[in-house]
């Protein structure tokens, strides 16, 4: 028997004798998540169009939609009373709830910036306890004090959620939830995070050559957040590796996942991050890079922030959209919810497994899940969607979830590495609504 014990994940094996984890789930060789914070999304009407052109092929206002897995968020309390589920219309309520128990809302954008007490996050818990709606991922949100993780308060304000001093502390009851990843800030102009691309080679692709003067000045401001990561800044120490995610400590003691967000644009971040710049953060260009360097991208926008656009998405938004769609049915990049990336992710980063020839057959052991926070666990069907293996020969592979056989395996030619393999089942997300539906809820 040979044994893997947090293998790193290969795009193919040493030996063809042997067995490998793929880095992607097969035939991908890239992975994209378009992580959307939902301010000023204005009305139940704009949220559903948006989400239904994204995530169905159904007709809507911007023509057919892409049909993929892309997410958004929410919040509870919103000062502005903008799509959120205490302080806009009551309708969005049963809306965010049947997103959230779909898979489509899968981030909580902080409780919002109206929530200013821990009796506010009480009651928010108790209504995601009451719906049995699950979540994992937190994402900080500007000028709410409710935020995780006071190293980046310079960008976002008071961030006092994690301080149990503090009259808005609730890290005790979120984590408890069920929160388990988090984005508190960290932020990158380089295209492909934990990536198999050098160093020189991973800031080669914040230059672009039809802006050279900023972004030789984007370039700049890259090598000083490795720079200060080096120097142990807790704020860079991503970006100095260029890793997806890492273990990060709260003001409480308690850890989370922390992950990091991607978006470059010639006008700024903030012009990057909105239904228009979106066009040029994922570009063909941009995705061509992130092909290239075999690497997982999280990108940071706001699919509301569209009123410079005569549609919910703009124009140019769509068409690359339509573009990433191409890139995912074709089998290039991987397309799915912010929460589905950093699960799949997490689980190639942890899984512990190992593998024997047995009567003509190769049987692959998954043990348990090495995680530097829970401990060993026993990973779930949903943990190991897409997980792959290179194998000699598809047709004699059975894999076991300790000791029980894995029926269900989708059994891949080689690939570009010549390489066989199979592939743990995906269950693909339902959108919850038919288009008699949503225009029933938009009137």
């Amino acid at each position: 028997m040979v044994s893997f014990a947090m293998m790193p994940a290969a795009e193919k094996p040493g030996s063809r004798e042997g067995v490998a984890l793929r880095q992607f789930p097969y035939p991908y060789r890239a992975a994209l998540a378009i992580c959307s914070d939902i301010d000023e999304t204005r009305s139940v009407e704009e949220f559903l169009e948006i989400q239904q052109f994204l995530n169905t092929k159904d007709m809507t206002s911007m023509g057919e939609g892409v049909g993929l897995e892309i997410g958004n968020s929410f919040y509870f309390y919103d000062n502005d009373r903008e799509f959120s589920y205490f302080t806009h219309e009551p309708r969005a309520q049963p809306v965010i709830a049947d997103f959230i128990r779909a898979g489509y809302i899968d981030c909580l954008h902080s409780y919002g910036d109206a929530a200013n007490s821990r009796h506010d996050i009480e009651r928010a818990l108790t209504v995601l306890h009451g719906l049995d709606c699950k979540l994992q991922v937190w994402i900080n949100h500007s000028r709410a004090r409710n935020n995780f993780c006071r190293k980046f308060e310079y960008f976002f304000g008071q961030c006092l959620g994690d301080d149990p001093a503090s009259d808005v502390y609730h890290a005790d009851l979120t984590l408890d939830y069920g929160i388990r990843f988090a984005w508190v800030g960290a932020s990158t102009r380089m295209v492909g995070q934990s990536a198999r691309h050098s160093p020189a080679a991973a800031l080669r692709t914040v230059y672009d050559p039809r802006y050279p003067g900023i972004s030789i000045t984007n370039v700049g401001k890259e090598i000083g957040k490795k720079a200060l990561g080096v120097l142990q800044d807790s704020r860079f120490h991503l970006q100095h590796r260029n890793k997806l995610m890492q273990v990060t400590e709260l003001e409480d003691g308690q850890k989370v996942f922390e992950f990091i967000r991607y978006c470059n644009h010639p006008e700024g971040v903030p012009l990057g991050a909105t239904s228009r710049g979106l066009a040029y953060v994922i570009s063909p260009r941009t995705l061509d890079m992130l092909k290239a360097a075999h690497g997982y991208m999280i990108v940071y926008t706001h699919l509301g922030k569209n009123a410079d656009s005569p549609h919910y998405i703009a124009p140019e938004t769509q068409a690359a959209l339509r573009n990433l769609e191409t890139e995912y049915r074709t089998g290039s990049i991987y397309v799915t919810t912010t929460f589905k990336l950093v699960s799949y992710y997490h689980t190639a980063q942890y899984l512990i497994w190992d593998w024997q020839a047995a009567d003509n057959q190769m049987q692959i052991f998954i043990r348990q899940l090495d995680d530097p926070i829970q401990g060993q666990v026993m990973p779930t069907a949903d943990q190991l969607q897409g997980i792959t293996f290179y194998v000699p020969d598809k047709n004699r592979v059975q894999v076991y979830l300790g000791n029980t056989m894995i029926e269900q395996l989708q059994r891949n030619p080689a690939d570009e590495s010549g390489m066989e393999s199979v592939t743990l089942p995906f269950t693909q997300l339902r959108f919850p609504y038919s288009s008699q539906e949503i225009r029933q809820l938009a009137q």
